[in-house]
């Protein structure tokens, strides 16, 4: 299971090319929207994700190969690993930088993160903030999503409302929390468990065909011609067109 082992693992396999398409693309769970299946599926590239890193351990991945994989109706998706999503850090790391910054405060929380790394590249006090609005948005319905807690769990209080999530209800999250689930989540959502949701296709009414306005000759009259034209008209009449 190379999309659950790691990014270490990952990038490992992925440079040295010791993996199976096939076995691959089963795993990430990516279907083909015409026949339903992946077997038709086919690489049709890659590209490289500059940087992403850990912030909890301090590791840093530069340059991870992604690949494009291209079905029978000519649609393309990208086969992602369960750690990544649009940010530049780990998912695990964001979830658990979000759980000291509110256990124990977001400026401890920096200087944990500022530890682990080299200094280079440091978190800002903006970022952990709407890291923590996001997990404690994403949490209770993450947590139903993959039958996490139960009606009779003591814990099902808090996963109710987005209100009532403390540090406690993040830690009895994260301890529940696998790669496998993290892939889970991106099946069913279509996208990661951090990532902006897309926005919902709106159908517009059914609106009548109106009939297309016929433009007249500039010189030509807005007035039909009459049936019978007095004498002495007939001449002017056909003189204007």
């Amino acid at each position: 299971m190379i999309l659950t082992s790691g990014l270490s693992v990952y990038s490992a396999a992925m440079e040295s090319g010791n993996y199976e398409f096939s076995v691959l693309v089963a795993e990430s769970g990516l279907l083909c929207p015409n026949c339903g299946t992946a077997d038709c599926a086919k690489i049709h590239g890659r590209w490289l994700r500059k940087k992403i890193r850990d912030l909890c351990s301090g590791d840093l991945f530069q340059n991870l190969p992604l690949l494009r994989v291209r079905f029978c109706n000519k649609s393309t998706k990208t086969i992602y690993p369960a750690e990544l999503w649009r940010g530049r850090s780990t998912v695990t790391s964001i979830l658990e930088t979000a759980f000291l910054a509110i256990d124990e405060g977001i400026e401890l929380a920096l200087q944990r993160v500022m530890d682990a790394g080299d200094g280079t590249d440091t978190v800002s006090e903006r970022s952990v903030r709407r890291w923590v609005k996001r997990v404690g948005n994403r949490i209770p319905v993450a947590a139903k999503a993959l039958d996490l807690v139960s009606d009779r769990d003591p814990w099902n209080a808090q996963f109710e409302a987005t209100s009532a999530l403390t540090a406690s209800g993040i830690e009895h999250f994260l301890t529940h929390l696998f790669p496998r689930h993290l892939l889970q989540l991106r099946r069913q959502w279509g996208y990661s468990l951090l990532d902006v949701a897309p926005p919902v296709p709106v159908e517009l009414p059914h609106t009548m065909n109106h009939p297309k306005p016929v433009f007249l000759h500039p010189r030509a009259s807005h007035d039909p011609p009459p049936k019978y034209l007095p004498r002495g008209r007939r001449s002017w009449l056909i003189h204007r067109e």
